[in-house]
């Protein structure tokens, strides 16, 4: 699975790339709904004020509005016009809708929830991983590896690699439903690890459990490998807990 990046943010990591007008209008007003700057229940403006705010047509207004309204995040009826639906019907795991997370101030995110998520799917793809990957995989996971080793000096090249090596550990598993969620638990490490690694030394404490996860699946020992992926998550939910408690007291 591929994900599109252009330039970088003030903290290294590489933002999603602009697209069209459409994805760019529907993506503004995805990030103003994400941040509670339209809650639910609000409307938004008719679509001549829209255009007129944004500087584009009305058509472009219309298209991205239908985006908008696919993620669950808006409706539009009769006499009522467009109402920012409940966050319960917003399609959160839809991969445009995490990518315009990343643009959502960190005390705004649900970073405790994305890394339960992942210590409830990862240890299990890590287990079958053990016992179901092919040396096409074991070449993926070895290569995301190195290249975490190699970037670890240069955070933006260690962060896209470490969702590399977690990729490449979920499609090991073989299993469709796990890829679905890879861009979930792609977005879930791009957002934590800008708190919990903010530099090379947090990357270098990073890489012995990586190690260990992969050896384990190497080597064929399932259970092993379920107990490091866990050992590494716990870790990696321990830092981020402490780092968003100093950021909610600061």
């Amino acid at each position: 699975m591929e994900h599109s990046y252009a330039g970088e943010t003030p903290g290294g990591l590489k933002t999603p790339m602009k697209r069209g007008l459409p994805q760019q209008v529907s993506q503004a007003i995805g990030i103003r709904i994400l941040t509670g700057q339209y809650a639910p229940g609000d409307t938004l403006g008719d679509e001549p004020s829209l255009a007129q705010e944004f500087g584009v047509s009305r058509t472009v207004i219309r298209e991205a509005v239908r985006v908008l309204i696919s993620k669950g995040m808006l409706d539009v009826r009769p006499r009522i016009g467009m109402r920012v639906q409940e966050p319960r019907k917003w399609q959160i795991l839809d991969h445009e809708v995490l990518e315009w997370k990343q643009a959502v101030p960190l005390a705004d995110q649900h970073l405790s929830q994305l890394i339960e998520l992942r210590l409830g799917i990862e240890p299990l793809a890590a287990r079958l991983a053990a016992s179901r990957r092919t040396q096409e995989d074991m070449s993926a996971i070895r290569k995301a590896l190195q290249a975490m080793q190699d970037g670890a000096g240069r955070n933006s090249d260690y962060v896209m690699a470490d969702a590399g090596f977690h990729a490449a550990v979920l499609r090991a598993a073989h299993n469709r439903y796990f890829d679905a969620l890879e861009n979930a638990i792609y977005a879930g490490l791009l957002l934590s690890i800008r708190i919990t690694n903010p530099g090379k030394q947090q990357n270098l404490t990073s890489l012995p459990f990586h190690q260990s996860i992969a050896d384990a699946i190497e080597a064929g020992e399932p259970e092993t490998a379920q107990k490091e992926m866990e050992r590494h998550l716990a870790d990696s939910a321990a830092r981020l807990e402490r780092a968003l408690a100093a950021i909610q007291s600061s």
